[in-house]
């Protein structure tokens, strides 16, 4: 797993990339927010920890620059800050995709990175692929709003479907037939966000 580390305090990268590299993770450490942007598609991270206390307002910048494909197939996205987030920030990283945000600097909190580590089933999806007709099942690891994170049991290619027609989720003993779009893929967690319509 590559790690990109944008900071500029060097304390901080150093501590960062530590604790990713106890992981297992290879760290690249940019302590200019525009410099790293710029090498995004030839670095193409897997992680990407951006501090916000030094850049507060370009996250956003980053997030765009990620939804247009630049930066490589699905990069994760997440923000350290030094404070708790309010309610209403935490709704605005969970629209733009941020991944997730942390406060303090250890392995507890830096868990994301450990890829091994069992993620929670809270339920299933089943579907068919639109273009051949493919059953596809996996499990529901997280569910925020309409939005459903799920793991696939077996690997498959979402590189052109945009929208499932037909997605079966069953939650605590309760089936729903509904259709969603695809919002985001990881082809090396055989992961998926499905936004439900």
């Amino acid at each position: 797993m590559k790690v990109l580390i944008i900071t500029e305090k060097q304390d901080l990268s150093t501590k960062i990339s530590t604790i990713a590299k106890n992981y297992g993770a290879d760290t690249i450490i940019y302590k200019w927010f525009l410099k790293a942007l710029d090498n995004l598609e030839e670095i193409q991270p897997d992680v990407i920890i951006l501090s916000t206390s030094e850049y507060p307002r370009l996250w956003k910048t980053l997030v765009q620059f990620l939804k247009s494909g630049l930066g490589g197939p699905n990069p994760r996205t997440y923000l350290y800050k030094d404070i708790p987030l309010s309610e209403e920030d935490q709704e605005k990283y969970e629209e733009l995709g941020i991944s997730g945000y942390f406060t303090q600097i250890n392995e507890n909190s830096m868990s994301f990175l450990n890829t091994n580590a069992p993620l929670p089933v809270i339920g299933e999806v089943l579907f068919s692929m639109p273009q051949d007709g493919k059953i596809i099942s996996g499990m529901i690891n997280a569910v925020n709003k309409n939005e459903l994170k799920c793991t696939l049991d077996f690997a498959e290619d979402f590189t052109d479907v945009e929208k499932i027609p037909n997605l079966n989720v069953r939650l605590e003993n309760h089936i729903k037939n509904c259709s969603a779009r695809v919002k985001q893929f990881d082809k090396f967690k055989n992961s998926l966000i499905l936004e439900v319509q």
